[in-house]
């Protein structure tokens, strides 16, 4: 069996990025960090470079203000509208399912970046001597989910009116700036953002008279989503065959070059070498379309995900902070690194799982979330002072071709991990927990499917979610730090949030 012509497509362009960015050595694959460029001339490359940087957009900018809402289109005979959507007919997967009755959070993140501070010698003392930012208008990103196996975005107003539950602000030295939102959902021809991603944007929009001089930037997001546990029909997905036709274009997005599965924070590429010898070595040599043709895509994910429980070790979280135990960011080798040396970060297992399964063609992406364990407000993340963490899983795409149904399936493949080191003799023959069934995700609140916005945006130290676009140029240096707060959002009121109309109708 030959690989469709999109997946063929989607490989190439992986294996061309790469080479735009330089692929490196397995040992800089197997680097914790890398110092940051000294002087970047334009806006840092955080993804492989394919173009020179532009502003932070993959479609014609939207007027400020301007709301895409779940569900919308453009217009017919509006760019980027299709004169006909194939896929319009595709029904929700019966295989993976929602629980009933979701836990309603409300996430509210903040990222504060601080000019550089440095202690100057001077008269026989010191002084404290701040960076001041200088610049004409900027755009701060973040990221929107509007769906994923576990959780649906919340919405207000009525069915005909739905305005997304999220609210955000930009302050400069505790002045806002800005609360006009923009959420783009589709790129240039209509088609998903990488994995299906939206992208909220928040001007900072140029002076009439003069610039912007600051020290100090605080960003702060308020997103509302509807959390579940999921339940995975294992019987009914094992028997769904490969498509001999294309993939959903969602799903199609996630062969997109992705960060720590195949480059590194700062844009250069894994050798992907040691993913492709560890599948070849489990496959006994089996080349990847016998593979195909013996095994459907939930069993062979299936399998996969137990191989990777057992050649990988956890070793540390994946996550940087500072001195004062605040959140800075994500850091960790990926996927390459986990393949080469059996041991990664919690990070590092999902990552190398995305590799594994695109390399056989299944289309899959990474989940970023938040989980508050325990009572009250978590703003420190994992040690010191709080009980919150990130946890990051995998969901596969699982497309019935011939009943057109098409959905995904989540693996928390951490959480299988530290459930045990060896996989059971039968566990391709029973349902595994954790795979598809998942009783704790209804507590974890989906914040990303990358660790930075698939968009030329810079962020400080490592990547963190965010990022954004400063006209003429970015800071060169900062600080930057990340709080969260997840609490479970109000009921009752005229602004209350509900779920979308047409998530409604399929109950």
């Amino acid at each position: 069996m030959l690989l469709n012509a999109t997946l063929r497509r989607a490989l190439l362009a992986i294996f061309v990025a790469g080479a735009v960015a330089g692929l490196s050595t397995p040992a800089a694959a197997q680097s914790r960090r890398r110092p940051p460029p000294q002087s970047p001339p334009t806006q840092p490359q955080t993804q492989p470079p394919t173009q020179p940087p532009t502003q932070p957009q993959t479609q014609p900018p939207a007027q400020p203000g301007q709301q895409v809402v779940p569900g919308q289109s453009p217009a017919p005979g509006q760019p980027g509208a299709p004169a006909t959507d194939p896929w319009a007919d595709l029904k929700p997967s019966p295989y993976i399912e929602r629980l009933a009755r979701p836990k309603r959070w409300t996430v509210t993140v903040v990222t504060r970046i601080g000019g550089h501070q440095e202690l100057i010698p001077e008269n026989g003392g010191k002084r404290l001597e701040y960076d001041t930012w200088e610049f004409d208008a900027a755009t701060v990103v973040y990221p929107i989910l509007g769906e994923t196996g576990s959780s649906v975005l919340e919405v207000h107003g009525p069915a005909d009116n739905e305005v997304p539950a999220v609210s955000g602000k930009v302050e400069l030295d505790d002045r806002q700036i800005s609360d006009e939102m923009t959420i783009l959902r589709q790129g240039f021809g209509g088609g998903p953002l990488p994995c299906g991603t939206w992208r909220g944007q928040w001007q900072v929009p140029a002076m009439t008279d003069g610039n912007y001089r600051a020290r100090e930037l605080d960003f702060e997001v308020s997103i509302s989503q509807a959390c579940y546990e999921t339940k995975l029909d294992e019987r009914g997905a094992s028997q769904i065959e490969w498509p001999k036709g294309d993939w959903p274009p969602e799903a199609a997005s996630t062969f997109q070059p992705q960060m720590f599965v195949d480059f590194d924070a700062q844009g250069l590429g894994y050798d992907m070498g040691a993913v492709t010898a560890l599948l070849d070595t489990w496959a006994e040599g089996r080349p990847v379309d016998d593979m195909r043709k013996q095994s459907k895509p939930m069993m062979l994910a299936k399998w996969l995900a137990g191989k990777t429980v057992e050649h990988v070790q956890i070793n540390g979280e994946g996550l940087t902070f500072d001195e004062t135990g605040l959140w800075e960011g994500f850091d960790t080798p990926g996927a390459a690194a986990a393949a080469l040396e059996g041991r990664g970060t919690e990070l590092d297992l999902p990552c190398l799982l995305v590799a594994l399964y695109r390399a056989v063609g299944l289309p899959a992406r990474l989940v970023i979330g938040y989980d508050k364990q325990g009572d009250g407000e978590s703003v420190y993340l994992v040690g010191k002072k709080g009980s919150g963490t990130i946890r990051v899983w995998v969901e596969f795409a699982l497309y019935d071709e011939a009943k057109r149904t098409f959905g995904w399936v989540p693996v928390d493949i951490a959480e299988l991990r530290r459930s045990q080191s060896r996989m059971p003799p039968d566990y391709l023959n029973r349902p595994l927990r954790f795979f598809g069934t998942h009783p704790d995700l209804d507590e974890v609140v989906p914040l990303a499917f990358q660790f930075h916005p698939p968009t030329t945006v810079r962020s400080y130290g490592a990547p963190a979610l965010w990022g954004w676009f400063v006209t003429p140029t970015p800071p060169a240096r900062a600080t930057q730090q990340v709080t969260f707060n997840m609490t479970s959002t109000p009921r009752g009121g005229p602004n209350e949030s509900h779920l979308p109309a047409k998530m409604l109708e399929k109950k």
